[in-house]
């Protein structure tokens, strides 16, 4: 009998996308940098590339922090100090918060029925302030947020906070959900626990095998 979920939050219940690229355009703005088509494309291959090296445990967050729009700026042919833009742009994401659709009706159900928890590797003030100037914060029973635990998804340590929390509820008691097929899919797999991935681009499950699909919030309600 399921008795807990764990929800993702970026890509999951936020638009993550939506809401950075509304940052970077933001951060750009304030720094007198032209921001054109193309640029967040930019941004999101170079930052999917970091936080995968980062759940491989190859970089660290500080790290990501120092060199993302560095790397970013330097593709784009730009010559400016990538750590102002940073900076900036982490101001901006903090209010920058896209609902994807039917997040808020699933969290309410979800929090009806089961113990609702978040699991995020997000920055905890970025992640905190977000899930508040977006109102779902008042759903979840607990926030596991990374940076408070001292490790990320998939890493056992991180899921060996959520149920020290959580006990005496088990893994075999509980669903995680997320978009992420390495940090949530086969990091909850390996844990013991049931999965949903969250797949609203259509992709193909490479690497990981998941007990459900769900290519909208909607579905998720149907599953649980």
């Amino acid at each position: 009998m399921i008795k807990a979920v764990l929800m993702d939050i970026d890509n999951t219940l936020l638009d993550f996308n939506a809401s950075a690229e509304m940052a970077m355009k933001m951060a750009f703005t304030i720094h007198g940098l032209k921001f054109a088509d193309g640029y967040f494309s930019v941004f999101k291959r170079v930052n999917d590339g970091l936080w995968l090296k980062i759940e491989k445990k190859i970089i660290t967050r500080a790290e990501l922090h120092k060199i993302r729009f560095n790397l970013i700026l330097r593709e784009l042919g730009m010559e400016y100090d990538g750590e102002k833009i940073e900076k900036d742009f982490l101001e901006s994401l903090n209010v920058c918060a896209v609902h994807i659709d039917g997040a808020q009706e699933l969290l309410r159900y979800l929090s009806e029925k089961y113990i609702l928890c978040s699991a995020s590797n997000a920055p905890r003030v970025q992640q905190y302030k977000r899930l508040e100037y977006s109102g779902l914060i008042k759903y979840f029973r607990y926030l596991f947020i990374s940076e408070e635990i001292g490790y990320n998804k998939p890493d056992a340590r991180f899921f060996d906070a959520c149920f020290k929390k959580l006990a005496p509820i088990t893994p075999a008691e509980t669903v995680i959900v997320g978009d992420s097929l390495t940090a949530d899919i086969a990091g909850g797999k390996n844990y013991g626990m049931t999965t949903v991935w969250f797949d609203r681009e259509g992709g193909e499950a490479q690497g990981a095998a998941p007990d459900y699909t769900a290519a909208s919030l909607a579905e998720i309600k149907d599953i649980l």
